[in-house]
């Protein structure tokens, strides 16, 4: 038991055994003790870590031997082949795999674990267990185990269930090579109740998850599926990693720091957040962790590698984190921030707030900067970490490097040691993980303008790349629009970074100087952020540039003219410079305001009431009414002074333009001048006209007017003729200034313009009365005239001659309209009755007398305001003298009385006609007596009633009717005749002459 070393047993096999044999002979503890210690590590710690296990002693035997390493697991029947390439299995080794408490690895060499015990993974399989390697080979088997133990004497425990010696303590060499090509393989004969193909499928499941976790391998086959990894450099200090297999195709940014590797998953060439993980150590523990990016760490574990070593500073590992950021594509960036969560557990939960602090103080954030800005957040600094990402990590390297506060070098030390390695910052478990590729380096995209301090920064959420190159004027550093999307709101939260608003943007425009086209821009980017009433109240206090160079607060305060090509400075009103218009204005309240409303202002009116020479208000005014309609401007526009022929300063509309056709109408002593023709030059004719320069009459216009104070002739009695108060006056001016002999010409003129023009047809108005009462064309009032076409009046007034039938209907304004009779008409058409060189024809004298008997009975008339002539008119058109003339009052006097002596209008208004003309009654003044009894009957009993009835248009006539073979009356009075009549009235009674058989 104690003999030498055997013969085919390089690593004295027997040796071990027996000393291993006396331990437990002299204790029977001790052998209680390995075996309970043994199956507990297969029962818990190494249950499922079959494959973990070898495959982290595969990286190591490999990145011993200095090779790229390959793993080939293989079912032979039902045995497990597990084969690597690496350095040899020495003597230490096999040392380590018999003593649960010691370990092959130490110092530079512990790489991936430190306690050896790793192994007895190979037990939750198999009790049979082979170590082949070309440089001696070994054998486990607990069947053995347990007959060397009976054949030694050693006391077998007493306990409940059979009891199973361990399996792993007992080794025996073995005369067998690994297979070719490999320099180690564990050969394990699987027990009943493994099963062999649901355990290829979970080794196959690990086989990325390894290649991940150890870079000193590169290859892992499962039963001829090979899966492989390959690293290539990439810029800015990240590595690609891809693992490639039959199925598999995926790849990973990884970043080192001093002691992590941090591993982003990449999704069509840009990386995402990693699914929900845990701790890697560097294979998975049970340390769950919700971290953006896969955490690969140097960390201290317990001895199943399961859970964190109590005590533990797992914080450190966020150090360098920032850098990782940094180095990503700017876009990218905020795919490394953890969001708001509930944590996975107590290391995540510390993670998460170690990562988020080496997020807010280290200069990572891409943002854009105003031209006044220096990048880094401190105005001294000359240096863009974003350009120069190499001085950006160094200088977060030096912060890193200083110990974390309260953190003693002992301390330190101790952790390194228990670690078993320094960091290294060449590969996170102290492997240079670079290795060539035949793939291309890829470059990652260029990087932004700069990067801050989350904390430095401001976020505009939903930015777009227009709005955030003018707010970063604005605001200094401003996160790049591709990071300031809703998506990105929780991780920009998480950092700490001021979030703006519009109402802050707003606040902020009014200490901006910027060109008119600079705010246009501005709004422009800024409208479609404005989708509601609530941020249309944000933006009210939106700085707005005026057209007058001024830059005032608030659009509700401003007036917009769209229309305005180039600035004018409009002082009496906030006018917002056309270069600047834009429609975001208007909808934030700007009031729209075109030059005819700017012109309109009240506030320009009293500037010109006050000050009406000022050259500002000139220039302004006068630029303005080159943009204004025609008509549209008020006439204190008039008060402007300008410069006459003599560079006297006159009101404008004392003045006229050169060859103005109003000069030809007017009387000589008119006060109307010239304007200079330097002014005329400057501004144009028709900014001139339109503030009431003369060329043609000048039109008044007046809103919502009070009363007659408008300086316009005979105003007075105009407005004492109104029913009520105009809402609008337009009057036009000066026309008693008209020579007399030129007013066919003056109508002409007032017609031709278009400003005039419709105040002709305006009969209630001031113009058209004006007109009426006072212009003459022969001698005549125009309101003593009629139209060529009013028949009713002919022979009574003349006609007005010399114009074409459009200005003819345009002047019926101005002319007389005897349904509306005045007494200045009133008294034209009596003496034109009661002249006898006037012709008028019955039918016109009648229609006279009833417009005038009308107008009297309407109380539009009052005999005491008339002058009467000395005849009047019969229907005959004889003149009569008023001694001889009977008013028709009753129907049935007109056959029997002489026309020459019949004043006749209408038997309704005879009344009044008679007392207009203080004429008798025909029925008083006549006396008649009906001659003859005729035929009493009633209207419905003879036909002849019916067709009379029909005839009268009275088919309802009551009474007594009389008819007579012949109808005589006998007159007394003012007339004395016997005469024969068709028809009579007395009282109710109708006495009517039959008609003549055969007639």
């Amino acid at each position: 038991m104690n003999g030498g070393r055997a013969v085919g047993d390089p690593f004295d096999t027997a040796g071990l055994r027996a000393g291993v044999i006396a331990a437990w002979l002299g204790s029977p503890t001790r052998l209680r003790e390995d075996a309970a210690t043994e199956a507990d590590l297969v029962r818990a710690g190494y249950r499922d870590r079959l494959l973990t296990e070898l495959a982290q002693n595969a990286a190591d035997a490999a990145a011993k031997a200095g090779v790229a390493g390959k793993v080939d697991v293989r079912l032979d029947g039902r045995t497990l082949h597990i084969a690597n390439t690496g350095v040899p299995l020495d003597v230490s080794g096999v040392h380590a795999l018999t003593a649960l408490r010691a370990s092959a690895k130490s110092g530079a060499d512990a790489a991936v674990g430190r306690f050896g015990v790793g192994f007895t993974a190979v037990l939750s399989v198999s009790d049979e267990i082979e170590f082949l390697s070309t440089g001696g080979s070994v054998r486990f088997s607990r069947a053995e185990t347990l007959a060397l133990m009976r054949a030694e004497g050693v006391e077998i425990p007493d306990v409940d269930q059979d009891f199973a010696p361990p399996a792993l303590r007992l080794v025996w060499p073995k005369d067998a090579e690994p297979a070719t090509g490999f320099d180690s393989e564990i050969v394990l004969r699987l027990r009943d109740d493994v099963g062999a193909e649901a355990l290829l499928a979970g080794m196959r499941a690990e086989a990325v998850d390894l290649l991940l976790e150890l870079p000193a391998l590169h290859s892992i086959r499962i039963a001829g599926d090979e899966i492989t990894s390959a690293v290539t450099d990439l810029d800015n200090g990240i590595q690609e990693l891809r693992i490639t297999g039959e199925w598999e195709d995926r790849r990973w940014w990884q970043f080192r720091t001093a002691r992590s590797r941090w591993l982003l998953p990449v999704r069509q060439g840009r990386p995402v957040t990693a699914a929900p993980d845990v701790l890697r150590a560097p294979t998975r523990s049970d340390e769950e962790l919700s971290l953006p990016a896969l955490l690969i760490a140097d960390i201290p574990m317990q001895p199943d590698r399961r859970r964190l070593l109590p005590g533990v500073r797992i914080a450190e590992l966020a150090s360098g984190y920032a850098d990782f950021a940094l180095a990503l594509p700017p876009a990218d960036r905020l795919v490394l921030v953890p969001t708001p969560g509930f944590a996975r557990s107590e290391a995540d939960a510390t993670l998460r707030e170690a990562l988020l602090a080496e997020l807010r103080e280290t200069a990572w954030l891409p943002v854009l900067r105003g031209p006044d800005t220096a990048p880094g957040g401190d105005p001294r600094s000359g240096a863009d970490p974003l350009l120069d990402i190499d001085a950006a990590l160094a200088a977060n390297a030096a912060r890193a490097a200083a110990p974390a506060p309260g953190t003693s070098e002992a301390e330190l030390q101790l952790e390194l040691d228990l670690m078993g390695s320094e960091p290294s910052v060449n590969g996170v478990l102290g492997h240079d993980l670079s290795r060539e590729s035949t793939e291309p380096p890829q470059r990652m995209p260029e990087s932004g303008p700069t990067a801050v301090e989350p904390r430095h920064a401001s976020v505009f959420t939903g930015v777009t790349a227009e709005l955030a190159g003018l707010l970063a004027e604005l605001v200094g550093p401003l996160v790049i629009p591709e990071l300031s999307g809703r998506p990105g709101s929780d991780a920009l939260g998480a950092l700490d970074v001021h979030r703006l608003g519009l109402a802050r943007i707003a606040e902020l425009s009014g200490s901006l100087e910027r060109p008119a086209q600079w705010w246009y821009a501005f709004y422009d980017t800024l409208e479609p952020f404005v989708l509601d009433p609530l941020s249309v109240e944000e933006l009210g206090a939106l700085a707005v540039p005026l057209a007058d160079g001024r830059v005032v607060t608030g659009p509700r305060t401003v007036v917009l003219d769209d229309q305005l090509e180039t600035a004018i400075p409009v002082h009496w009103a906030r006018l917002v410079h056309p270069e600047a218009a834009h429609d975001l204005l208007g909808r934030l309240g700007a009031r729209a305001a075109t030059p005819e409303d700017l012109l309109n202002d009240p506030a320009l009116q009293a500037i010109l009431e006050d000050d009406p020479s000022d050259p500002d208000t000139v220039e302004a005014v006068l630029n303005l009414a080159a943009h204004a309609l025609p008509g549209t401007l008020p006439s204190w526009l008039g008060l402007l002074e300008l410069p006459d022929g003599t560079g006297e300063l006159l009101p404008a509309d004392e003045l006229l333009l050169p060859g103005a056709p109003l000069a030809r109408v007017l009387v000589a002593e008119s006060p109307f001048e010239t304007i200079a023709e330097q002014t005329l030059e400057r501004y144009g004719r028709d900014a001139l006209r339109a503030i009431g320069v003369g060329w043609s009459f000048t039109v008044l216009i007046e809103e919502d007017p009070t009363g007659p104070d408008h300086h316009l002739d005979d105003e007075d009695r105009w407005w004492e003729d109104l029913r009520e108060d105009p809402p609008v006056l337009r009057a036009v001016r000066d026309l008693d200034l008209v020579d007399e002999d030129q007013w066919p010409e003056a109508l002409r003129l007032l017609l031709s313009d278009e400003t005039t023009r419709p105040l002709l047809a305006d009969r209630d108005g001031y113009t058209a009365w004006w007109l009426r009462k006072h212009a003459q064309i022969d001698g005549i009032p125009l309101g003593l005239m009629r139209h060529p076409e009013d028949e009713s009046l002919h022979g009574l007034l003349p006609a007005i001659a010399g114009f074409a039938d459009p200005d003819l209907r345009i002047l019926r304004g101005v002319l007389s309209a005897p349904e509306i009779m005045t007494a200045q008409l009133a008294e034209e058409l009596l003496d034109a009755l009661a002249d006898p060189a006037r012709m008028p024809t019955p039918e016109a004298i009648s229609i006279t007398h009833r417009r005038l008997a009308e107008a009297m009975a309407a109380g539009l008339l009052d005999v005491d305001d008339l002058d009467f002539p000395g005849q009047v008119r019969a229907l005959s058109g004889a003149v009569i003298d008023p001694a001889d003339a009977l008013v028709l009052d009753q129907p049935w006097f007109g056959p029997a009385l002489p026309a020459d002596r019949l004043v006749v209008g209408d038997i309704a208004t005879a009344h009044s006609l008679a007392a207009l003309l203080d004429l008798p009654l025909a029925s008083e003044a006549v006396t008649a007596e009906v001659l003859g009894t005729g035929r009493a009957t009633t209207w419905s009993a003879d036909p002849l009633g019916i067709l009379l009835r029909l005839q009268l248009g009275t088919p309802t006539r009551t009474g007594e009717l009389v008819i007579h073979d012949e109808l005589r009356v006998r007159l007394t009075g003012a007339v004395e005749a016997t005469v024969s009549v068709p028809w009579w009235q007395v009282g109710d009674t109708t006495h009517v002459r039959s008609p003549r058989e055969g007639s």
